[in-house]
């Protein structure tokens, strides 16, 4: 029988993180790195391997360690990380105040490394990178699906779910 989870999601899972081979139910499989289309290492994830409480957006631990691995300014103060992360929760917040495009253009610049601090010598701004976009291969690449996301009563569970960098977002 088809359905949306043996065609669809499959097919954008196989795409990125390769087939997933078929185990009995009592065995653990263990997460593979496989590569995409372009050449690009994706690992698949079960949901519950995303460590993050379901009412949260961010996966933080892996954005904190993307935001000291990817920015100079950071990895020699690592506490730097926090303030950006209290930066990116505010988006998240602003989606009740200012609408969903507003935060998603906000959070769109931020990706793009559009978005400073001061970070730099005399407080001066500097870019601060979720995604190197200048080589690819410094980014992490997790796939996973029926991703759960619940905000007071109402929950909203994403197909398949794509994390890049450890900015992550719904595909």
């Amino acid at each position: 029988m088809f359905n949306e989870s043996n065609t669809v999601e499959a097919y954008v899972r196989d795409l990125l993180a390769g087939p997933v081979k078929a185990v009995p139910a009592n065995v653990v499989q263990a997460s593979q790195a496989h590569y995409g289309s372009k050449g690009i290492g994706w690992h698949q994830k079960a949901p519950s391997d995303v460590p993050r409480q379901v009412q949260e957006v961010l996966v933080e631990t892996w954005l904190r360690d993307a935001l000291i691995r990817l920015n100079p300014e950071i990895t020699v103060q690592p506490d730097r990380a926090d303030e950006v992360l209290y930066k990116l929760r505010a988006i998240v917040l602003s989606v009740r105040s200012d609408g969903l495009i507003c935060a998603n253009e906000e959070m769109t610049a931020w990706m793009r490394g559009e978005r400073s601090m001061p970070f730099g010598i005399n407080n001066q701004h500097v870019p601060v990178r979720l995604i190197d976009l200048d080589d690819l291969t410094q980014n992490k690449y997790i796939v996973t699906q029926q991703y759960t996301y619940r905000a007071g009563p109402t929950e909203r569970r994403a197909p398949i779910w794509c994390c890049w960098s450890t900015a992550c977002h719904s595909c």
